[in-house]
């Protein structure tokens, strides 16, 4: 979604190689006051599983995470934004102290833990925390198949990050899962993002729902900055909701800064929320649903349904990703699993799938597929690494 924050950092993307299984016998790289740091089977990525209260986990992830922190800093902060894009530091700081103060308590507590062992001051800790802050995606689509169409009728979901940046793939080395078990909450959460960074876009809760992100703003273009910032009430929901109809009560009482379209898979079905600033519709189908970068129920009467990409280039091909992705579902009825999900998020546009060929303005960042019955990923960052499984089962509740 748009911000209109100063800070502008690329996203950094999954890295993640081939499909290798994550176990839970792997020894940590790193322990520090019950966190733990685990390198992904591939060595691409970090895996931090952090457990206590907000302040002890960002103890441990500060302590857990300090070279990489501070070389981050250095490279994305010191030397691009500062550096090469000619911000001025003190800007900066103005800009992570306003997002910092835009947090729920808890992820004020989890930086304030932070800056204690990492090594950066409490400003620099801010900065690294808005460092998602793109946040205009272009694309984003996804897909989530059910009963009749899975090998074992359980849910299966894919799901592609679209932006437009020359700079995102800069920092690939840096990205990394973050998995909190907090104290006192009934669900722990596993984000996929920058290192340093609290942004929500794509995340999944030990309950086995999946949430993700993708912009609607070619839907509802107000924007309400008066609001809580959505991003990070998203985030914090996902420690609370524990089954689809908390996840439902939840989105039908909260009003989001801007329009966006959220796919909610759980273990035997999904659903599409289409949130307007000042409504909200559920969008179900029977086995098979996905979404794009338009409002397509028929009940918004006042937007335009897209039947043609003809026309709308601005909102990146969203007619022609969706209905692409729900002619594969059809194409491989029964027979949709894992595996197949991957090959079908493998497809460019071109091909006939959703995902942004290399060489045009908008990239498909990353591509994700979730098995929540099974409390599995499957992650994978174009044009640096290949699908790599991760089992957050062995990261969840330890």
């Amino acid at each position: 979604m748009k911000t209109r924050m100063l800070v502008v950092l690329t996203l950094v993307i999954l890295g993640l190689v081939s499909c290798k299984k994550s176990s839970s016998s792997d020894e940590p790289v790193n322990t520090f006051e019950g966190g733990k740091l685990f390198k992904s089977p591939s060595g691409s990525f970090y895996i931090a599983q952090l457990k206590g209260t907000f302040h002890q986990m960002g103890r441990q992830y500060g302590l857990l995470l300090k070279q990489p922190l501070g070389d981050f800093y250095k490279e994305a902060i010191v030397d691009f934004l500062i550096g090469e894009k000619g911000i001025k530091y003190e800007d900066l700081v103005t800009s992570g102290r306003k997002y910092y103060n835009t947090f729920p308590q808890i992820f004020k507590d989890y930086l304030d833990g932070i800056a204690e062992t990492s090594g950066l001051t409490s400003d620099q800790t801010y900065i690294m925390s808005a460092s998602f802050l793109m946040i205009y995606s272009t694309g984003c689509s996804s897909l989530s198949a059910w009963g009749d169409y899975t090998s074992d009728h359980s849910v299966v979901a894919g799901r592609n990050l679209d932006l437009v940046s020359a700079n995102l793939r800069l920092f690939s080395k840096y990205f990394h899962i973050v998995v909190w078990n907090p104290t006192g909450y009934p669900a722990s959460v596993a984000n996929i993002d920058f290192i340093g960074s609290v942004f929500y876009q794509t995340s999944f809760n030990n309950k086995g729902i999946f949430l993700e992100l993708q912009n609607g703003q070619a839907s509802d273009t107000t924007t309400v900055m008066a609001r809580e910032n959505t991003n990070n009430i998203l985030l914090e929901s996902l420690f609370s909701n524990i089954s689809s109809d908390e996840v439902d009560r939840w989105f039908n009482t909260t009003l989001p800064q801007a329009g966006l379209i959220m796919n909610a898979s759980f273990p035997d079905h999904a659903t599409i929320y289409e949130w307007a600033t000042y409504r909200v519709v559920l969008r179900q189908a029977q086995g098979l649903i996905s979404a794009s970068n338009d409002f397509i129920d028929p009940s918004w009467h006042n937007y335009p349904i897209i039947f043609s990409d003809s026309t709308n280039q601005g909102i990146g091909y969203t007619y022609t990703r969706r209905t692409n992705l729900i002619k594969l579902g059809e194409l491989n009825k029964g027979n949709i699993t894992p595996q197949k999900m991957m090959e079908i998020f493998d497809l460019t546009i071109p091909q006939g799938g959703a995902t942004f060929p290399e060489g045009g303005p908008v990239k498909t960042i990353y591509s994700v597929v979730v098995q929540p019955s099974q409390l599995k990923i499957w992650l994978k960052v174009r044009e640096y690494s290949g699908w790599e499984e991760i089992d957050l089962k062995n990261y969840f509740g330890n």
